[in-house]
């Protein structure tokens, strides 16, 4: 059975599903990190805590973290209604929201 609005480009063995994967052209599980880092990143206490586990050596992308955090720190101060003009302004730098996104590193170990 095909799904989806261009259901005829699909296989018939599995569904496709085209909508509803990507909010403002970010992938949907990339878009929620980006959603709660600016939910935590407004708790000076948080955000304090995110740059202290980023940056912690332990961290495996604390280096990539390092080479973005401009970037990374921008994007989660940013407000919601913002994504479209952000989007503008990293694109004349040669960089997307999307690509950005991409480089909030992911938080987990012992150590936050």
């Amino acid at each position: 059975m095909r799904i989806g609005p261009n259901a005829s480009d699909c296989l018939a063995e599995r569904a496709c599903y085209t909508e509803g994967m990507f909010v403002n052209g970010i992938h949907v599980q990339e878009y929620a990190k980006l959603e709660y880092g600016r939910l935590l990143w407004r708790v000076p206490a948080y955000r304090e805590r995110l740059l202290r586990h980023w940056r912690d050596p332990r961290h495996p992308h604390a280096a990539r973290f390092a080479e973005h955090e401009t970037d990374v720190t921008r994007v989660l101060q940013s407000p919601k209604d913002s994504d479209a003009a952000l989007d503008a302004e990293l694109r004349q730098r040669n960089l997307s929201l999307r690509v950005v996104v991409k480089e909030i590193p992911s938080v987990f170990g012992s150590f936050f």
